[in-house]
């Protein structure tokens, strides 16, 4: 399994910063404890403050940090296609994996804060709509990339004699993966994803989920889990910072999670408590764990701390 973490840049799950110095020394930080991948959100609008709290733009601080940093891969957590051409996107992806060497996962979603995607003068459709537009987006962004000449004509999207040089530096293109659990994600999962993101879950739910998309593909798609991460604190700051994190993504979600619903479906207890549901849902098929640490730099350098080298130690002898 890999170890990811989820840059909060934002001003949310309690962080005493934002902003890029904040940004900046979180994932420099997260590379030098031995985490695999940063993940950043890509919004225009502040998604989980006030909308109008300050939100650096994803592209430009992931170049940035791909210049400082040297080992650590980078991805969108998600990648917002409302907000970009796909053809543009994929070519902003190819750079950023030729001068970075191929530290890229294409995580691209079909978005879900209308208000960013509406105020910006962008076309927002409903669900289902949303997720064929991405389905279009993946299949040109893949085409491009492997292919030295693309004409694409869909309901969304269309290219005349596209041209991306130069390709991606990993073949035989960037990991695509796929965020979401609605029915039209897991068929569009089913049908080009090189891993499967999703929120966090139970184990038994996420091997119920695996086995369905099994069914569904023909394949085992690799499955990468983000979660709450709550370890190392009192009964009194889990509750809080359950509530916290609850409150700030009321508005993300059809069905508002409760503190709860948080608790339930994310990483928080004892270091063994821990140890024991990474372990459960490396058996169910994770393959990839990103944490969104609260609070985010303690939260971060505690899992380094405290659960990397057990979960590194056992991968190695296993």
């Amino acid at each position: 399994m890999e170890f990811g973490v989820r840059l909060a840049v934002q001003g949310e799950m309690g962080a005493k910063g934002q902003g890029w110095e904040y940004t900046k020394d979180m994932a420099i930080e997260a590379e030098e404890l031995g985490f695999d991948s940063v993940w950043l959100p890509d919004h225009v609008f502040n998604a989980h403050m006030a909308k109008n709290v300050p939100m650096l733009e994803n592209w430009t601080v992931l170049s940035a940090l791909g210049a400082l940093t040297s080992k650590v891969v980078f991805a969108g957590h998600t990648f917002n296609n409302s907000l970009r051409n796909p053809a543009v996107m994929a070519k902003m992806a190819a750079t950023f994996d030729v001068m970075f060497e191929g530290r890229l996962l294409y995580t691209m979603g079909s978005a879900w804060f209308k208000d960013e995607t509406v105020g910006y003068g962008l076309p927002w459709d409903d669900h289902d709509d949303r997720v064929a537009r991405l389905r279009e987006a993946l299949i040109i962004a893949k085409r491009l990339w492997t292919e030295p000449s693309v004409t694409f004509e869909g309901k969304f999207y269309n290219l005349q004699n596209a041209l991306l040089e130069p390709k991606p530096v990993q073949k035989p293109h960037i990991p695509i993966w796929v965020p979401g659990d609605s029915e039209a994600t897991r068929n569009l999962t089913a049908e080009l994803a090189d891993c499967w993101l999703i929120y966090s879950k139970p184990p038994e739910t996420i091997h119920e989920w695996a086995e369905d998309m099994k069914r569904r593909s023909g394949r085992k798609i690799p499955i990468a889990v983000s979660t709450v991460f709550l370890a190392g604190l009192n009964d009194e700051d889990v509750t809080r910072w359950s509530n916290l994190y609850a409150e700030e993504r009321k508005h993300r979600f059809a069905v508002p999670p409760t503190p709860a619903d948080v608790l339930n479906e994310n990483l928080w207890g004892s270091v063994e408590n821990c140890l024991e549901r990474i372990r459960e849902w490396e058996k169910a098929g994770v393959t990839h764990l990103i944490i969104q640490p609260i609070p985010p730099l303690g939260g971060m350098r505690y899992f380094a701390e405290h659960l990397m080298p057990e979960l590194r130690r056992t991968q190695s002898t296993g």
